[in-house]
């Protein structure tokens, strides 16, 4: 079988571009039902991380009011009695609440701006009589406090006895005039040694950052920074005294999605590969069959289908453009009868071939030489000077009639052609065939009679 190779060629590049139109479907079909999971999980995740969020801040804010409440009771002491203090009184209850407060390293009572109880004082010695105006590292924040009579929560900062904390100042008013400050420092690694023993490492992460209640100005409180630039960290407020602290959550839970994702990637694409081989086999097929209808199958010349369709297009631009000449050539083989009969149809099949071969070399490119049956054939020509044609007829007669080779055998036809321009007979093609199958006739009886 001998189809017209561009044809194929065409053929082939469809079925490809249909194919690789069906994969891209079913496999954007699976990378959407890969990203609606994706969208699910970040929505489930995102559930998980504001509930355990409004859990740890609830742990969070418990922890620090039980130890600020502890600070305001002994506040309000020191200003009932503040013309009574004696240092015995104030210890011993300054060792009460200390021993109450499980995340309290020490308590400071300055009177006016310098310290004048500690507790415990082992190791705090250096404290007593600390005068703040002269420290620049605290001043700013416990004059602010004063001016302001609003209690603040500060640091983290590191303590001089080891680790870092966290310090709960309260100024003290008596007759609405400043008359000192109360400090508490908590110790954080305690601190979050509580709120995070709640906390499984392989399901969450956490941080808080805030530094001295500035809240997102302010510098990390505990955990990782980095922790507050993932697209998928929840972060909230936390209200703390004088300012806020930000929390940030992130899920690590694993569902397996990773090796799930992966089986529906795969699955996608190997329904893509198949759903595209169908589609290219499809319009493969579909267009082989279309080949076929419109080639000959021996030859691979068009056929009288094909024919018809471009003498509809060469007469069409006749009729607009009347002075540019078309041509048909009606080509009948002489003595191929002959030949089928003494030499079976093989022989025959061969020399059609070889005329098919020839008359093509002869022909311009842009012309169409098609089987119009049995041992006919069609030439059809566009924009053709008349006077060029009986030089090509005598081409094609020349090198039609050379001996053909088959299995050792010189085989030879002659060919009758008759000629029919469209000025001359008409437009239409079978008003063109006509005239030239009526000369092509006359030359067969003259050639016979020679």
């Amino acid at each position: 079988m001998r189809i017209k190779i561009s044809l194929l060629i065409r053929s082939h590049r469809i079925a490809l571009a249909g194919a690789a139109g069906v994969f891209i479907l079913v496999a954007a079909m699976g990378e959407l039902i890969l990203h609606n999971r994706a969208e699910d999980r970040k929505e489930e995740f995102f559930r998980d991380s504001v509930a355990f969020s409004a859990k740890l801040r609830a742990q969070t804010e418990s922890e620090l009011n039980s130890l600020l409440y502890l600070s305001s009771g002994l506040g309000s002491y020191l200003v009932v009695r503040n013309n009574d203090l004696q240092s015995k009184e104030v210890n011993g209850i300054l060792a009460v609440l200390h021993k109450s407060g499980g995340h309290i390293r020490n308590f400071g009572v300055a009177v006016g701006y310098t310290i004048r109880y500690v507790y415990p004082p082992a190791g705090n010695e250096g404290a007593i009589g600390l005068h703040y105006p002269d420290h620049p590292e605290q001043w700013p924040m416990v004059k602010k406090i004063t001016e302001s009579g609003i209690p603040a929560l500060a640091g983290p900062v590191d303590l001089v006895q080891g680790g870092r904390g966290l310090i709960y100042r309260v100024p003290l008013y008596i007759d609405n005039r400043y008359w000192g400050l109360l400090s508490t420092v908590i110790d954080l690694d305690s601190f979050t040694e509580v709120i995070a023993s709640g906390v499984d490492p392989k399901q969450f992460e956490f941080a808080i950052r805030g530094r001295d209640g500035a809240g997102d100005n302010g510098g990390m409180v505990l955990g990782d920074a980095s922790l507050f630039g993932k697209a998928d960290t929840f972060t909230q407020e936390i209200d703390i005294p004088g300012g806020k602290w930000v929390i940030a959550v992130r899920s690590l839970r694993d569902t397996g999605s990773d090796r799930t994702d992966l089986l529906i990637r795969l699955l996608s694409i190997a329904l893509a590969s198949i759903a595209g081989w169908m589609m290219y086999m499809l319009i493969r097929s579909r267009s082989d069959l279309a080949a076929l209808a419109m080639y000959d199958q021996l030859t691979g010349l068009p056929n009288r289908h094909l024919l018809e369709d471009r003498a509809d297009m060469v007469f069409a631009r006749h009729k607009r453009k009347p002075e540019q000449a078309c041509a048909i050539l009606f080509l009948d083989l002489d003595g191929f009868k002959s030949i089928n009969d003494r030499y079976g149809h093989k022989a025959g099949d061969a020399v059609l071939l070889a005329v098919a071969h020839r008359a093509k070399e002869v022909v311009r490119a842009n012309d169409t030489i098609a089987r119009w049956g049995g041992d006919e054939f069609i030439v059809l020509m566009d924009e053709v000077e008349p006077e060029t044609l009986q030089p090509l007829v005598d081409r094609l007669r020349s090198e039609i009639e050379a001996p053909i080779m088959f299995e050792g055998q010189h085989l030879s036809v002659g060919v009758s052609v008759g000629v029919a321009t469209c000025p001359a007979v008409g437009g239409t093609l079978d008003q063109v065939l006509k005239m030239a199958d009526q000369q092509m006739y006359e030359e067969k009886v003259k050639r016979k009679a020679a």
